[in-house]
């Protein structure tokens, strides 16, 4: 459905209304085989910016999506030359990624079953399979494991074992690990939801480190929305992923309620989105997550965010989604009254004062450098 845009004068940073449209299609559309819907007619256009285009679609991780879906539909022919070989690469270059990605889960998941320690599978990593159904237009940079609080120490064991450094960060420059930063350090330990990140270097010039990012949450320490973990962690199931194999993930409704909890984290605390706000892929995921959703499912979901007090971040996700992607979270959830405008365009600024963002969703995707954010408290 085409949606209505108000003219906006284009900038160096500020994608404009033709550019921004065709995003939004490529990010509904991600490999799917379906009709290129009236705005693939902008790309032909002989004014159309098909450098900005690609310069948003990195932005947004949408860079292999956007390939897939120029080659998919004949619509590459309309993109300048120079252009045409390194986005096609990227599409290549992502299916490669995941190959290596999905593969190294494979072998971290047999050294966690022999020790005996429950985990599952989150992300990028699974959502290229159960989402976008391995076409490989899933962008992601690693691969991301839930585990239950007191198998911390374990998993660190584990993934050492396999060569795997802990509290390490990629140096692209010389291509060597480094220790991450004492401040970096202190910020894991004083919120323990996430262990410190885990490197290891390969041989491969593509992908030149495989980094394991371990959460033991679906929220984060000291949040007022928690979800107890051995509940999530009892249905945990397989799942088929790219080269016929699988790997263990969250159930349905606890994968979509972590997208719905993982998004909300970080796209409302302050200190996370200052440090790179979300991406349209992102939002992208959580309405196909939803669309596909069964109504048990749903209403699991439904189920498990009244038990655990989730209205609220559950409600300011779902509004934006439906705000951008045309979805029905906020009626099917019975959100209404938590998803007022208000909270819609609430944030959560340091020593946990209450922020208002400016402008809507969509306004804050195609440039976030706009957005101004005022403390609630002192506003006239």
């Amino acid at each position: 459905m085409t949606q209505d845009r108000k003219a906006t004068p284009p900038s160096a940073d500020y994608p404009d209304d033709d550019v921004w449209a065709v995003l939004e299609l490529v990010a509904s559309q991600q490999g799917l085989d379906e009709d290129p819907g009236e705005r693939a007619d902008l790309v032909r256009s002989p004014d159309f910016d098909h450098g900005r285009l690609v310069e948003h679609a990195m932005r947004h991780g949408l860079m292999a999506a956007l390939a897939d879906y120029l080659y998919r539909h004949g619509l590459y022919r309309a993109m300048p030359g120079w252009l045409r070989n390194p986005v096609l690469n990227y599409r290549f270059l992502s299916e490669h990624r995941a190959r290596a990605f999905t593969g190294e889960a494979a072998r971290v998941a047999a050294c966690m079953e022999q020790a005996g320690i429950r985990f599952a599978w989150t992300k990028g990593v699974v959502l290229q399979s159960t989402l976008y159904d391995s076409t490989f237009v899933r962008t992601y940079n690693d691969i991301d494991m839930m585990i239950d609080p007191g198998d911390r120490e374990g998993t660190e064991k584990a993934l050492i074992s396999l060569d795997y450094r802990p509290r390490s960060t990629f140096d692209p420059v010389n291509k060597k690990l480094r220790d991450l930063s004492r401040a970096k350090q202190l910020i894991y330990r004083m919120s323990p939801d996430h262990l410190p990140h885990f490197h290891r270097l390969t041989d491969d010039a593509c992908v030149p480190t495989i980094c394991v990012d371990v959460a033991n949450s679906l929220t984060w320490h000291n949040s007022d929305w928690q979800v107890p973990m051995d509940a999530v962690m009892e249905e945990i199931r397989p799942v088929e992923v790219v080269g016929g194999g699988s790997l263990t993930t969250l159930s349905p409704s606890h994968s979509l309620l972590f997208l719905f909890l993982h998004l909300f984290r970080e796209a409302w605390i302050e200190r996370v989105f200052l440090d790179g706000d979300i991406t349209l892929a992102q939002l992208a995921d959580i309405a196909r997550a939803w669309r596909r959703a069964s109504i048990e499912d749903r209403q699991r979901v439904r189920t498990d965010m009244i038990e655990f007090g989730l209205s609220e971040p559950v409600a300011w996700v779902g509004g934006h989604t439906d705000a951008v992607f045309g979805t029905d979270v906020v009626h099917e959830l019975g959100l209404a009254d938590f998803a007022g405008g208000d909270w819609l365009a609430s944030a959560q600024g340091s020593g946990g004062c209450r922020l208002r963002w400016s402008g809507d969703m969509r306004e804050r995707l195609r440039n976030p450098a706009r957005m101004k954010l005022t403390p609630i408290d002192t506003e006239g």
